[in-house]
């Protein structure tokens, strides 16, 4: 069985009967296809693609790519 993916581009979900097309594109859910303007959540449950990154992990990435113990640059 050839399974076809959401267009969305963060989606993980395959789509189905209830597949809604935007611009000949199959989207797995309304969400998806309007781009999750106004952050609605993908209709699958175990999928992400609609959440935002919330600030624990802004500050998470700045403690990554900037650790204390660097010296400043001259």
């Amino acid at each position: 069985m050839n399974e076809q993916r959401c267009a969305c581009a963060h989606c993980s979900c395959t789509v189905d009967a209830n597949a809604v097309q935007r611009d000949g594109k199959l989207y797995c859910c309304e969400a998806c296809a309007s781009g999750h303007r106004n952050a609605e959540p993908c209709r699958m449950q175990d999928c992400n693609c609609g959440k935002k990154p919330g600030e624990s992990a802004v500050d998470n990435a700045l403690d990554e790519t900037f650790p204390a113990s660097d010296p400043i640059s001259p």
